[in-house]
């Protein structure tokens, strides 16, 4: 494995445990077949899709494993606590959504005031016909207010 790759990017952050060095010893002359083992059972590689990965690809395979792993139980976790929580609360309390929207940002005043006052200097020297082009350009039909007399 290359020096410099950070360790931050391949460690495990969560499933980890202070290695037993007893059983590092026993271990250690299997390592390539427990290695070929985890990667057959949870991912469905063969033989030679795992000697063709390089080491790197390995250590970000095992990350990206327990990323997914912390991802699907934190998932389970919350539909398990919203579930409990919706069939024990009060009769009076609002039930606890799953998922909730994200919200929408708001937008920088400042930027929408500078790109108000560019479309007002173009709409000064050149008029309003860009509009009709972006219409145009995108195949739609350019939308005319009826004036009513009266």
């Amino acid at each position: 494995m290359p020096f410099f790759l950070p360790g931050s990017l391949i460690s495990f952050e969560y499933l980890s445990s202070d290695p037993d060095p007893e059983y590092a010893r026993l271990a250690e002359p299997y390592r390539n077949d427990m290695d070929f083992a985890f990667f057959a059972v949870n991912f469905g590689y063969s033989k030679n899709d795992y000697e063709s990965l390089t080491p790197k690809e390995r250590a970000f395979l095992y990350k990206a494993w327990e990323d997914r792993t912390v991802l699907q139980t934190t998932f389970l976790y919350n539909a398990v606590f919203t579930a409990t929580y919706n069939v024990n609360r009060p009769k009076r309390k609002r039930a606890l959504k799953l998922w909730r929207k994200a919200r929408t940002q708001k937008a920088d005043m400042d930027t929408i005031i500078d790109n108000i006052a560019i479309v007002e200097e173009v709409e000064k020297t050149e008029g309003k016909s860009w509009i009709d082009r972006i219409y145009q350009k995108n195949g739609l039909k350019i939308p005319r207010r009826e004036e009513k007399h009266g």
